[in-house]
């Protein structure tokens, strides 16, 4: 028996920095080329410039716009089921999208959200976690006694966390996980792999970054199942995100976790003679 297609996958790279965004694309296009499944790349450049390259999409903002628009301003330009969502504002690397692939296409045992009753799901959702950083070691003991306590006190396995993402990146993690909880350690990871027909079930209403919490917070809000994976481990310090007033607004005030309904046509008045 000859084993069933692999789904083919969009990578969407968001380019943002002003460096050269070719060496990264050449990477990608590189790697793609022998993953063994159908694929398009595609390249949002979000106020830089970026020459057309062969094989590659370029849709070009003229201004920076954020993260969260760019995703916007691909989504209806993705031809494939599966969708990485990836960025040049950190070393990732190519290879890794075949972690994130074999997770998001392995059943795990789950109860269905509306009938309770357990069966295979493969995930809606998998976000990297970037790694390569420790943890300054005050907070590593710290840690090392909280799950100590939570094993032996409370038979609790608690994880520890893939990498040291600074002071500020824990905090908003922390007010992501009880605000909208966000079950993830690095939910601003640029690098996740998302299945097509959940990016179509709500709109994307962040520009900036933090439309990284907003597609996790929507996404366990719909019941969906999510994974995490462990990136290659880097040593570079990942970039500090912006969460902009505006977002800010729009997610705490008035979030949209579906699409709402088409109003119904109406028809014109018909004149009745008298």
């Amino acid at each position: 028996m000859t084993a069933p297609p692999h789904d083919p996958v969009s990578v969407v790279l968001v380019v943002r920095t002003a460096a050269d965004p070719l060496p990264v694309a050449q990477a990608w296009r590189s790697y793609l080329a022998k993953c063994g499944r159908a694929y398009e790349l595609m390249i949002v450049a979000d106020g830089v410039s970026v020459p057309d390259g062969a094989g590659t999409t370029v849709l070009q903002h003229d201004m920076p716009r954020g993260y969260g628009a760019c995703v916007r301003t691909a989504l209806p330009a993705i031809q494939h089921p599966l969708v990485l969502l990836t960025a040049d504002d950190y070393p990732y690397t190519p290879a890794d999208l075949a972690k994130l692939l074999k997770v998001i296409e392995t059943p795990g045992e789950m109860p269905d959200p509306k009938t309770g009753e357990w069966g295979l799901r493969t995930p809606d959702l998998v976000v990297g976690a970037r790694t390569g950083v420790p943890e300054p070691g005050l907070l590593r003991f710290g840690g090392a006694v909280f799950r100590t306590f939570c094993k032996l006190a409370l038979d609790l396995t608690q994880e520890r966390w893939p990498g040291w993402y600074g002071v500020g990146e824990t905090a908003k993690t922390w007010r992501s996980w009880l605000t909208f909880g966000v079950p993830l350690h690095d939910p601003h990871c640029g690098y996740k792999l998302v299945r097509k027909e959940l990016l179509d079930r709500f709109p994307l209403q962040c520009d900036g970054d933090l439309f990284h919490i907003e597609l996790i917070a929507k996404a366990t809000f719909l019941t969906c199942m999510l994974d995490e994976v462990p990136l290659s481990p880097k040593p570079d310090r990942v970039p500090k995100t912006v969460w902009a007033k505006a977002d800010k607004k729009v997610l705490w005030g008035k979030p949209q976790f579906a699409h709402l309904p088409e109003p119904p046509a109406v028809s014109p008045p018909v004149s009745v003679a008298p």
